[in-house]
This record gives structure tokens, sequence and C-alpha cells, in this order.
């Protein structure tokens, strides 16, 4: 339940608590393939995830080959 707290016409909300928070997760699977969204179909050494929107999936790939893609290693 969310404590509210009034001064003047403005109600500001303290704390909202919505179920219980986890603390830590102690079975289940735990790798890259269990998860929704991610064809790795083909994948090899050296691959990486590239997001395909009309697949609306992350793809391994070892190229990249998309025009709206760039890569900034940044200053050092």
């Amino acid at each position: 339940m969310p404590i509210q707290v009034q001064t003047g016409q403005t109600t500001q909300v303290k704390k909202v608590v919505v179920g219980r928070p986890v603390r830590a997760v102690t079975a289940g699977a735990f790798t890259i393939t269990n998860l929704d969204g991610i064809d790795l179909t083909g994948v090899t050494d050296g691959s990486m995830l590239v997001y395909n929107g009309s697949t609306s999936k992350f793809e391994s790939k070892v190229e990249l080959v998309n025009t709206n893609t760039s890569i900034n290693g940044g200053n050092f």
C-alpha cells in the first residue's frame, strides 16, 4: 500500500511496494538459449547477437552487414 503525504494541494507518494522483492533465484535453467527472442541458429566461435527488426529477435551473426550499424570504439 502506498504511503501518501499531502502538503497543501500536492500529493506526494513516498513508497510503493508491489509484491515481494526477489532476493535470489535458486532453480531453473540459466543459459542464453532459454531466453525468448534470441535465435542462436548457426552460432559459431566469434558470433555476436544482432537485433533483426523484421523478426523482432536477436540473431547470432559473425558479420555486420546492416547500414544502420556503426561501431565507435571511443577514445583511448
